[in-house]
């Protein structure tokens, strides 16, 4: 463009004054078609050629978090959660959140179906968990429901909630993937009489069809940083209120075999915004311990 302006004047039929009005009309229109260039450089990068993709439909990254982040477990509107740092020990209760005020996953988010396939059988732990230790994933049940939605004021009966924890590159924020469940049999999920109870039924073995109870789920709700959904006192008084696992939890009830259930021990179910623990509102009925295991009394 510049060549053109330069070699006007050298025209004898041309004056001054026609050529700078020349010169200023082709710059405005040369103006004019550059203007998309740096939108399109700014969009797609090096690759003008290239379409950019869409937005996925999810809430962005919480702006002090990492990139591709899900915004921090929030607690039960916890008024100083915004301001807790996102990693290393917290004194306010982050987890659980407000399932229907958490992000959408993303699709790469999903239950991880290809690590779940190679789950061989699990056995029972010291606290009553099971574990697949050739995948390094535990699971355990609560006795009620921990992620509630903003509009629920109560449990609902015989309802539990399935929580199981994979392993991540970081110790301290393991992902745990999990949801509300009801028992096949409606009825055996709902308590009778006396509490569930604690016993632990040490070394006994609990089958990996645990782990593909979670496939069914459609949709998954995320938050990342959060805390253990122990009571906050009791974390930072046994000092795992750094623990800041990633949640991963069905937006929908599955409806579960609950004999897959029936040799772990129960969780209490924390819910601050239902007044903290309550009464269990899901049991399962325990099975036997086999002779060879030590039954022993859950702390």
């Amino acid at each position: 463009m510049r060549e053109k302006v330069r070699t006007l004047p050298m025209l004898p039929t041309l004056r001054r004054a026609p050529v700078s009005s020349l010169a200023l009309l082709l710059l405005a229109r040369c103006h004019a078609g550059a203007e998309p260039t740096p939108q399109t450089a700014s969009a797609l990068g090096n690759d003008p050629a290239a379409t950019p993709a869409p937005a996925p439909p999810v809430a962005t990254a919480a702006a002090d978090g990492a990139a591709g982040a899900y915004a921090m477990c929030g607690g039960q509107h916890v008024a100083t959660a915004a301001s807790s740092p996102r990693v290393g020990p917290v004194q306010v209760q982050l987890s659980p959140a407000f399932l229907d005020e958490m992000t959408v996953c993303r699709a790469n988010d999903g239950i991880p179906k290809e690590l779940i396939s190679h789950a061989a059988e699990g056995h029972i732990n010291a606290k009553g968990d099971c574990e697949f230790a050739d995948i390094g994933v535990t699971c355990h049940y609560h006795s009620g429901s921990e992620f509630i939605h903003s509009s629920e004021h109560e449990q609902t009966s015989g309802q539990g909630e399935l929580h199981c924890i994979f392993p991540s590159d970081d110790p301290k924020s393991p992902h745990v993937y999990g949801g509300h469940v009801m028992c096949k049999d409606h009825a055996r999920g709902t308590p009778h009489g006396e509490a569930a109870s604690h016993e632990v039924h040490a070394g006994a073995s609990c089958s990996a069809s645990l782990l593909h109870q979670l496939e069914p789920c459609k949709e998954l709700r995320c938050c990342d940083d959060g805390t253990l959904t122990n009571p906050i006192g009791e974390l930072a008084e046994s000092h795992r209120n750094d623990i800041r696992p990633d949640f991963r939890i069905c937006d929908e009830t599955l409806e579960v075999e609950c004999d897959l259930l029936a040799s772990l021990t129960a969780h209490s179910a924390n819910s601050p915004a239902l007044g903290g623990i309550g009464a269990p509102a899901f049991g399962i009925s325990a099975v036997a311990a086999a002779p060879d295991h030590k039954t022993q009394r859950h702390q």
